[in-house]
């Protein structure tokens, strides 16, 4: 477990966010555009790892990919916002496939419905437009 860094230090005052996703050039990718931003950065490779490490690491957001092996992003996702600990943290959700991107232009009742969980702050198309990622983040966490 790492320490928390000291009070009154540049680090503390640095927003955290957690990258998951099971291809390492894109927490690469995502984690490099985060950074040039001010982000600090913690990585997970997969659903289960990335609630685990929500729950340690108390992220400001998390960028979570859909397709993974051992929990996938929706499993993950319906997870989180059902933890007591992670349920507000804003989630921006990396997909390949437009499914869960659709169902974002739904009302947020029937989102709720299918997932029983409210919808994700935001989703980003792969390949990854570092533009739209950091629109689309600057609007899910305020």
């Amino acid at each position: 477990i790492a320490a928390r860094p000291p009070k009154g230090t540049m680090l503390e005052n640095r927003r955290k966010a957690l990258v998951v996703d099971d291809e390492s050039d894109v927490r690469l990718f995502v984690r490099t555009i985060l950074e040039t931003e001010g982000w600090h950065v913690v990585e997970a490779v997969n659903g289960q790892e990335a609630i685990d490490m929500a729950n340690d690491e108390a992220p400001d957001l998390i960028v979570l990919d859909l397709m993974m092996p051992v929990k996938d992003g929706f499993e993950t996702f319906k997870e989180l916002r059902e933890g007591v600990f992670t349920k507000d943290i804003p989630v921006v959700m990396l997909t390949a496939i437009n499914q869960f991107e659709q169902e974002a232009k739904e009302d947020e009742a029937s989102v709720g419905n299918r997932y029983g969980v409210a919808r994700p702050e935001g989703f980003v198309e792969k390949p990854v437009d570092p533009v739209f990622l950091l629109y689309t983040i600057n609007g899910a966490v305020r």
